[in-house]
């Protein structure tokens, strides 16, 4: 009887497990069926996007560097005619009382794909359309960085709402390539009194903070945007962002001036197919995930990445998670059985302050900026982002 394994997502997580089942699982297992669903077309390297969205810069990214078609990848595997089909499409609703998801088809069709497994790795994706997580397609994501370029490129000052890794990353890319030399104004807002998580050593977000002022970027902890418009009576188009800032427990507003506001928050789990009972109390919109990586309620579901409760929404800790699952899933197939999962709390971060510096944690010890820039920075991972899928991150991408 054939074994139908449904993966939900091809990005960081659900596509290296697609080719692991196809070219090592598949072979040994000759009723396996794999399912790989996903509305994007092309796997998009997302890590480096605080990068390739800058308009001009000497370290520019060709979109051959972080755009790869996905089928043409499993058409050299002897049995992926038989056993594995790609379908274009978004899941809508999942039933997992009758082991099947409604996938809503890119050409506006539905279709009820069973399975005898199913796996979601479907992410994260973010409220305003911001390319730095893949869009709805390739064509949309490709549009969304078109206009970002274009919107850079003829503002004199950018104001960047959110300083976790994403924002202090974006940041300082700016910082390099316009505030250190003067051509534009780049400031810089976080919620909290220094950039960064708060998990991370105090140190290290200071060091954060130090190496954006560097660069001339303006830092504000402890401001929340309220507003921004664009005044009927402004000619020149310069937004009004109304901010509040806190300081000894007093709250004041200010206005900021400036061309152009992007936001770098609001990153939100792709899991609204999924029932809410299947939904963790504590992290919000993220599926709950137990050690063997399965839902406790339903043991023929996986779940990995930034869609689980599990670990934190990091890219290290999905690789970990798809590696673990690559290791134990053809005991699951045999026996249903899957070794627990490690859970390692130390803490492993890396972020770069445009390509030549950087700052990092592992566990509790601060890394410093020449290693950062020798495992990341240079490239942000673009340089063997294509082989990512075969063989994970031993590409020597730093994920953050």
């Amino acid at each position: 009887m054939t074994k139908t394994i449904v993966i939900l997502g091809a990005g960081l997580a659900g596509l290296p497990l697609a080719h692991h089942l196809v070219s090592r699982t598949a072979p040994n297992h000759p009723d396996l069926r794999i399912v790989l669903v996903s509305p994007h077309t092309h796997f998009y390297w997302g890590l480096a996007s605080v990068r390739f969205v800058l308009p001009t810069s000497e370290h520019s990214i060709p979109e051959d560097r972080y755009l790869f078609p996905i089928e043409s990848q499993f058409a050299g595997y002897p049995h992926s005619a038989s056993q594995f089909e790609f379908v274009a499409g978004a899941a809508k609703q999942l039933h997992p009382d009758q082991n099947t998801v409604t996938v809503a088809l890119n050409d506006g069709t539905e279709r009820q794909v069973v399975y005898h497994t199913l796996v979601v790795a479907t992410g994260t994706s973010y409220v305003d359309g911001a390319p730095w997580k893949a869009l709805g397609s390739a064509e949309e994501t490709r549009a969304a960085i078109a206009d970002l370029r274009t919107k850079i490129a003829s503002a004199s000052s950018i104001v960047v709402a959110g300083a976790g890794a994403t924002g202090v990353e974006f940041a300082g890319e700016l910082g390099a390539a316009y505030s250190k030399s003067g051509k534009k104004k780049i400031t810089l807002l976080s919620t909290d009194v220094l950039p960064l998580e708060p998990r991370l050593k105090e140190s290290v977000r200071q060091t954060a903070k130090k190496e954006l002022e560097k660069l001339g970027v303006e830092y504000i902890g402890n401001a929340r945007v309220v507003s921004s418009s664009t005044p009927p009576s402004t000619s020149s188009g310069k937004k009004e962002i109304t901010i509040t800032v806190t300081s000894g427990g007093k709250e004041t507003s200010k206005t900021l001036t400036a061309d152009l506001l992007i936001p770098t928050y609001g990153a939100k789990p792709n899991t609204s197919f999924a029932p809410s009972s299947l939904l963790s109390p504590s992290s919000p919109g993220r599926l709950l995930q137990d050690t063997t990586l399965r839902m406790p309620s339903h043991r023929n579901i996986f779940v990995l990445g930034d869609a689980g409760a599990l670990e934190p929404p990091q890219a290290v800790y999905a690789d970990r998670q798809v590696r673990h699952l690559m290791t134990h899933f053809s005991s699951y197939l045999l026996s249903g059985t899957v070794a627990p999962y490690i859970v390692d709390p130390k803490v492993m971060y890396g972020v770069t302050f445009g390509p030549s510096r950087g700052v990092g944690q592992m566990g509790g010890f601060q890394i410093p900026s020449l290693l950062i820039w020798w495992i990341k920075g240079r490239y942000l991972g673009t340089d063997r982002a294509g082989n990512w899928p075969a063989v994970g991150s031993t590409n020597g991408a730093w994920p953050k």
